[in-house]
């Protein structure tokens, strides 16, 4: 591990220590929530459970097309093309508000769509979900600097919380998580409805790291989850 790395995490139970942070269950009961997903799939490995079971209060947003996510000779169309299909199979797993899946091209510069991002309404929203800010993947990590900006000029509710959730790194302190023993199977089946990604089985390990967030009886899903005013702090510790 980095000093940088150490350095930035050390920051960050910094800033939550001052809260009492504790593991406690998250409580989404009337709560008027948005789930962002860099590409199609992230929304599924991550907090797959939780919209299983709590879809009636979420929209979600796919913000590229993840046609770099298949190997081959296709053309970048038709992996875009493949992509969506299985985003639209595992939306109807879920009974979600909305969704919806922006064509932007996969290219892992998400920065370069940041005038479209800028179109999100978050008024409405209690919560708002986005992949863990120390993911190393650039997409993932550039969805809190989008949101970082947008939080500076579009209105939003002032008790707003942010909440990062697992896809490539682990949190670095989790201090809230769903109990997903009831959806276990039906994540397993949401995940594989991804079949171009499926030779990294990806179920199998994530599965792995919601028992290791709960329990062998009662897996979860873990997430971090913060003020506004916490969340600007974090984005100012990468200097964003």
């Amino acid at each position: 591990m980095s000093f940088l790395f150490k350095f930035l995490i050390a920051r960050i139970y910094k800033v939550f220590l001052a809260s009492n942070v504790k593991y406690q269950p998250l409580e989404l009961s009337d709560r008027n929530c948005l789930c962002l997903a860099p590409h199609p799939d992230d929304e599924s490995i991550g907090m797959g459970g939780t919209l299983l079971k709590h879809g009636e209060l979420f929209d979600i947003i796919c913000l590229t097309n993840g046609n770099r996510g298949i190997q081959g000779a296709a053309t970048p169309r038709e992996k875009a093309g493949i992509r969506k299909e299985e985003f639209l199979a595992a939306m109807k797993k879920l009974s979600v508000k909305t969704y919806d899946f922006w064509e932007y091209s996969d290219d892992r510069e998400l920065m370069l769509h940041a005038e479209y991002f800028e179109k999100i309404n978050i008024a409405d929203y209690d919560y708002i979900f986005l992949p863990n800010i120390l993911d190393q993947h650039r997409d993932h990590k550039a969805v809190s600097i989008l949101l970082k900006e947008l939080l500076k000029h579009k209105k939003h509710k002032k008790h707003l919380k942010i909440v990062f959730y697992e896809v490539w790194q682990t949190l670095a302190l989790a201090n809230y998580y769903v109990n997903i023993a009831d959806v276990k199977k039906q994540k397993t089946e949401l995940i594989d409805s991804y079949k171009s990604q499926n030779p990294t089985s990806y179920s199998s390990r994530i599965l792995g790291l919601n028992t290791y967030r709960g329990s062998e009886q009662n897996p979860a899903e873990a997430f971090c989850m913060m003020d506004i005013g916490s969340f600007k702090k974090i984005c100012k510790i990468y200097n964003f």
